[in-house]
Formats: C-alpha cells, sequence, structure tokens
C-alpha cells in the first residue's frame, strides 16, 4: 500500500521481461527503481486511480463548492500526493456573465462578472437627490449658474463623466425646461446629488 510518484516513463526490459519505472517514494521522499510487473507476469505496483500528485500549490478547504470553499485547512505543496476520500465529483456552475470594461475615473481597463447587487446597467436619466447648481461650464468654481435644479427633478445624461478636483460632474439635459449645463453628481465629499 506504499506510495511513489513516476518520474520517468515505464522501462520495459524485453531480456529480462520484467517493467520498471524509476519514481521517489512518498514515504521517505527516496528516489529509485520499482518493478511493475516481473518476468512471470507478477504485478508488483500499479497505478492508483485514487491518488493524485500537486502540480502546483493549492488550497485545500472544508467544503465542496469552489465558490462557498469554506475556510482553508492549509496549503496543498507542490508534489504532495492526496487520496481520494469521495469523488472525483463534477461541479457545476452557473454560467457567469463577464464583459472587459474600462473605468472612466482613471481608464483602467480589465474583465468584470455581471451579477446582481455588484452592477448594474447604466441609464442616461439621473434624478436629482440635493438641490444642486447647473454650471454652463465643467469647472464649477466661479461657473455661472444657469439655474437650480430641485430635489425629485430629472436629468439626462449628455457628457462625461469629467473629474472637478474630487467632485465628478457630468454635462446633462433637465427634462422640465430643456435647460443644459454641468453639475455634480459626486460632490468633493464623495456625498451624491444625483442618482441613476
Amino acid at each position: 500500500g506504499e506510495l511513489f510518484v513516476v518520474e520517468e516513463e515505464p522501462v520495459d526490459e524485453a531480456e529480462s521481461g520484467i517493467i520498471r519505472v524509476k519514481g521517489k517514494c512518498l514515504k521517505d521522499d527516496l528516489s529509485g527503481w520499482i518493478t511493475l510487473k516481473g518476468n512471470a507476469g507478477t504485478v508488483y505496483a500499479e497505478q492508483s486511480t485514487k491518488h493524485f500528485c500537486v502540480l502546483q500549490e493549492t488550497p485545500l478547504t472544508q467544503e465542496f463548492s469552489s465558490a462557498k470553499p469554506g475556510e482553508e485547512v492549509r496549503k496543498l505543496a507542490k508534489g504532495e500526493a492526496m487520496q481520494v476520500l469521495e469523488g472525483p465529483k463534477q461541479e457545476n456552475h452557473a454560467p457567469a456573465t463577464r464583459a472587459k470594461v474600462k473605468a472612466l475615473s482613471d481608464g483602467a481597463t480589465g474583465w468584470i462578472t455581471l451579477k446582481k447587487g455588484s452592477t448594474r446597467s447604466w441609464t442616461p436619466c439621473y434624478r436629482c437627490q440635493a438641490e444642486s447648481p447647473m454650471h454652463k461650464v465643467m469647472i464649477a468654481e466661479g461657473a455661472e449658474v444657469v439655474r437650480h435644479i430641485v430635489v425629485g427633478e430629472e436629468l439626462e445624461f449628455l457628457e462625461g463623466p469629467a473629474e472637478d478636483g474630487n467632485a465628478l460632474r457630468i454635462k446633462a439635459k433637465a427634462a422640465k425646461d430643456g435647460a443644459v449645463g454641468w453639475v455634480s453628481v459626486r460632490d468633493a465629499e464623495g456625498k451624491r446629488a444625483f442618482q441613476c
């Protein structure tokens, strides 16, 4: 019942009629040759279907599900042997919807998984949550105020977003009267005045 890891392909010694393989014993980490099959047909060692060898460091977790694996028991090291106690079992996952995106704040690109609660579809309509001035130009400091947008009023997104210091601003059109200008959807302190 002792385990060893095969390090080279088996060699069939035709003259003697035996098959040997070079491997490493897991019990004491010693390497050498072992006879798999003798010249009289006696099988001394055979491939196990219930053992696996770790090819790269991988976590050993408490639970079956890779989505909710529970706590990590420990890391299994490269070359470590494992005995299968249950399975292997196929794990079925709901297909994930992924999208390549670009962050508008800094231009960083990459892939995200679109899932309920972490993302939602963007809409060009914004609803005012706190009375805010609409300016003629993107930079708010010293800009002429077109008019004040009141709570509950809706705006249609036209351009942006753009950063004005720590504030995030968009150019929008008021549904109420068609007024066009720049508003801060998020002020310098991070407070949102408009919601999609």
